[in-house]
């Protein structure tokens, strides 16, 4: 008899089209704006930590943004986490 397959946790594709979606939603096409970046940046990892966390998934996640200008001189980053706290442990 063979063995059932386990679930993927996620699948790429699914992370893909969320990260795009949410990034799409935050910058658009706009230009590398210094003062803008911390907002853009808060925009994009808690965006996709709802919509990663609204998949129903029993699993933790960590997003970091990085926004950077093509010149190589602009750079902001974050980060931001969930996880459970009842189920996941402190």
């Amino acid at each position: 008899m063979e063995k059932p397959q386990k679930e993927k946790a996620f699948s790429t594709e699914d992370i893909t089209a969320i990260i795009k979606e949410v990034v799409e939603g935050a910058i658009g096409d706009a230009d590398y704006t210094h003062t803008k970046s911390p907002g853009w940046n808060n925009a994009i990892v808690e965006g996709c930590l709802k919509k990663l966390k609204d998949k129903n998934k029993s699993c933790k996640y960590v997003v970091t943004c990085v926004i950077m200008q093509k010149k190589g001189a602009g750079f902001y980053a974050g980060t931001s986490v969930y996880w459970d706290n009842e189920n996941d442990g402190k």
